[in-house]
């Protein structure tokens, strides 16, 4: 019983170390919100190791509207079909996606979600 349980642990240690936060945010401007053609998406000025400065996007994966509320649910991201007034908030550790989206009650909730793993490779997003 004890070896099961630490490997619960060790596990669910593993599944937070592979969901970290993103990194571009240090090394791009003016990233924002876009829709990339109905997708959800990420437009930045990200640098090159040289320096330069490179216009780039991504698509955000992962992120549904669960009855009013942001979610990490691994399939491709639906939320913007449910969710409006869209932005993104930055510091040095973290991107969070914010929202208003609907719940099934018809209301709007403002709501909000860690955008995890997006990091600037030479002037290109990646996951």
């Amino acid at each position: 019983m004890k070896l099961l349980c630490s490997l619960s642990i060790s596990a669910a240690i593993l599944s937070t170390a592979a969901m970290a936060g993103s990194s571009f945010q240090n090394s791009c401007s003016n990233f924002q919100f876009s829709y990339l053609g109905n997708d959800a998406g990420i437009t930045a000025t990200c640098l090159r190791a040289n320096g330069e400065a490179n216009q780039t996007s991504i698509v955000i994966n992962g992120i549904s509207n669960q009855n009013g509320f942001l979610t990490h649910d691994g399939a491709p991201s639906s939320f913007q079909q449910s969710c409006g007034n869209i932005g993104l908030l930055s510091d040095l550790r973290s991107v969070t996606l914010t929202a208003n989206c609907r719940a099934r009650s018809g209301e709007f909730i403002e709501t909000s979600i860690e955008i995890e793993g997006i990091s600037n490779q030479n002037g290109v997003l990646s996951y």
